[in-house]
């Protein structure tokens, strides 16, 4: 009986731990900033990682390095971020992109990837939804990390 309660309840954990540590809120659901764009089918096709890849996996890959900044972390609750080189880059929707943001959940899972194009930040997500950003605050930390890393 003892048995029984320590495993019910140690079951019972494990499950509300996945459901909170998945929890995430994607600002551009509630935020009248973001705009969703169509994605063309093609671009999931030729990425050069899998939604889902671990932070462990991808981090020697892309280069990550964590964005130390509350303004990335107060807009993408939930998510930790890291900016990263792509040395193959990939095609999204007429962009060609090299740097990027990947944004990991707290089970180390790569759920999103933005970058700035013509001075707009353009967030894709692992449920296939892309959305732009025109705040100014991307296009200018961008330039910044840009400049920095030149």
């Amino acid at each position: 009986m003892k048995r029984s309660l320590v495993t019910c309840i140690t079951l019972s954990g494990l499950m509300l731990f996945s459901v909170t540590a998945s929890a995430h809120e994607w600002p551009n659901d509630n935020d009248g900033n973001w705009y969703r764009v169509h994605n063309r089918h093609e671009a999931d096709n030729k990425l050069p990682f899998a939604w889902n890849d671990s932070y462990k996996h991808m981090r020697q890959i892309h280069h990550l390095k964590p964005i130390h900044d509350r303004s990335w972390e107060n807009r993408f609750p939930g998510l930790r971020a890291y900016r990263g080189r792509i040395a193959e880059g990939f095609w999204h929707n007429g962009h060609y992109v090299k740097e990027a943001v990947f944004f990991f959940n707290a089970r180390n899972e790569l759920v999103s990837v933005g970058y700035v194009s013509d001075g707009v930040f353009v967030q894709m997500r692992e449920d296939h939804k892309s959305f732009e950003n025109k705040d100014k605050f991307f296009a200018m930390w961008w330039l910044a990390y840009m400049m920095a890393n030149s």
